[in-house]
């Protein structure tokens, strides 16, 4: 084989057993996954990451114009990660959505040509699976075009365990309802 960009950047054993297996269109492992996020070079990532991408896609980019939504920032939990968010004591500094607002904001950014709506924030029991469900309902019956990625995994566990169903089954309720990813 032809030496590439990515021959030059390898520095260890472990990167060349990687270049190799993607190469040769092998899945890499976990591990190979964990040694490329915690040890690897970004620059030889990235070189790896466009390779592939250049394999599957040729030179062609893809893009979507995503809308994001925060349906509060008002919030029951005090994760540390959260810079933005209000404590339900805290919530006459935030703000709460409903479903009619979120659609009015939809409806306002809708001659921009969106691809796509990110939905995620606080976790407030108001925003319950059923509130979900009518939500991605209704999203779909006015622009089914749009892929809706939304919910946090602190949101979901919540939302799962305030309806008392498995994931499973709350992630099935929430795609039947047009959920088309989650975020991350």
């Amino acid at each position: 084989m032809a030496v590439t960009t990515i021959d030059l950047l390898i520095q260890n054993p472990e990167e060349k057993n990687i270049w190799d297996k993607i190469r040769n269109g092998i899945r890499i492992s976990d591990e190979d996954a964990m040694f490329l996020f915690e040890k690897a070079d970004l620059g030889y990532t990235a070189a790896l990451a466009d390779w592939k991408r250049i394999q599957l896609n040729g030179n062609k980019t893809y893009f979507n114009k995503n809308i994001h939504i925060e349906p509060t920032n008002v919030c029951i939990y005090t994760c540390k990660f959260c810079s933005y968010s209000r404590l339900i004591k805290e919530r006459k500094e935030g703000w709460e959505y409903t479903k009619d607002d979120m659609l009015k904001i939809l409806a306002e950014q809708s001659h921009k040509d969106i691809t796509e709506v990110h939905i995620v924030g606080g976790v407030l029991p108001q925003y319950d699976l059923k509130f979900y469900i009518d939500l991605f309902s209704s999203i779909k019956a006015l622009y089914p075009h749009l892929h809706i990625k939304s919910l946090t995994p602190v949101e979901l566990y919540y939302i799962f365990k305030k309806a008392k169903v498995s994931y499973r089954d709350g992630l099935a309720q929430l795609k039947n309802a047009g959920l088309d990813s989650l975020p991350g």
